[in-house]
């Protein structure tokens, strides 16, 4: 990674730079033609691929994640499962009879892991959160596909959401000439939140470097379109689909947008 540029802006700071990217399908999901329709997911196990490109990142402030934490506004920092979670986790294995619950798999060298139905944050204490009833043995795989669904329900992935369906249209290119990531706690800025979008196309073709350069506007846009949504709590048109138990990430995204676009006229 090598930063070509960077800023202070409202809420954070944004940069430019040189970034390499791996990718690797894990899976994939079997459509209706016309509905689109979930017919079944399937796992896959294809090699990791790698190219490098260019990039444009938001990083948050230490600040602005304080201001949303106090707000009760921001779900992306890391849980503390208290002190009965690795007995919890053990004897959720074992029930499981040392299982994936979603694909079948048995557990190999590693163990898998424990994931809780209802997300860990919902529950007002972590022997709440950590009853059996509400602990399933998944393997790595089919776990990160489940946290991946429920990622895009938290601020920072609904801001990558709608920063990522509203750059194209500033860009004018197509959607999928452009990578998003989020990430709570990224190596590109100490550790720090972190949305990024970046060029798919090896060794980029000036996409991020123009988002660097209209930062303002695409924070400005974003905000307006999150207000102006009619949904309750996310939706495709906004900050992505609503979560479980109305957990939907909306109310947090606009939190975000409000802060990152403080400050900034109107264009």
């Amino acid at each position: 990674m090598e930063k070509l540029a960077e800023a202070e802006v409202s809420g954070g700071k944004k940069a430019y730079g040189e970034v390499q990217v791996t990718t690797q399908v894990i899976g994939y999901r079997k459509i209706r033609w016309h509905t689109n329709e979930t017919l079944g997911v399937e796992n896959l196990s294809l090699p990791p691929s790698e190219f490098s490109t260019t990039g444009y990142w938001l990083a948050l402030s230490d600040e602005t994640v304080g201001k949303l934490h106090a707000e009760k506004l921001w779900s992306n920092s890391p849980n503390d499962y208290g002190p009965n979670w690795q007995k919890q986790r053990d004897l959720t294995r074992a029930r499981d009879a040392f299982r994936c619950q979603v694909c079948g798999q048995p557990e190999g060298e590693k163990a898998h892991h424990v994931h809780h139905k209802i997300p860990f944050r919902m529950f007002e204490s972590a022997v709440q959160a950590n009853q059996l009833a509400n602990l399933i043995t998944v393997c790595n795989s089919c776990h990160r596909k489940i946290e991946t669904a429920v990622r895009v329900r938290s601020g920072l992935a609904g801001l990558a959401f709608t920063l990522g369906n509203l750059a194209p249209l500033f860009l004018m290119c197509d959607i999928g000439d452009l990578g998003i990531h989020s990430e709570p706690q990224s190596s590109l800025a100490e550790a720090k939140p972190v949305v990024i979008l970046y060029d798919l196309i090896p060794g980029g073709i000036g996409l991020s470097e123009r988002l660097y350069e209209i930062h303002s506007d695409l924070m400005n846009r974003g905000r307006e379109l999150v207000e102006a949504c009619h949904c309750n709590d996310g939706c495709p048109s906004c900050v992505g689909p609503g979560g479980e138990g109305g957990s939907g990430g909306k109310e947090e995204t606009l939190a975000l947008l409000k802060e990152l676009s403080r400050n900034i006229g109107n264009f």
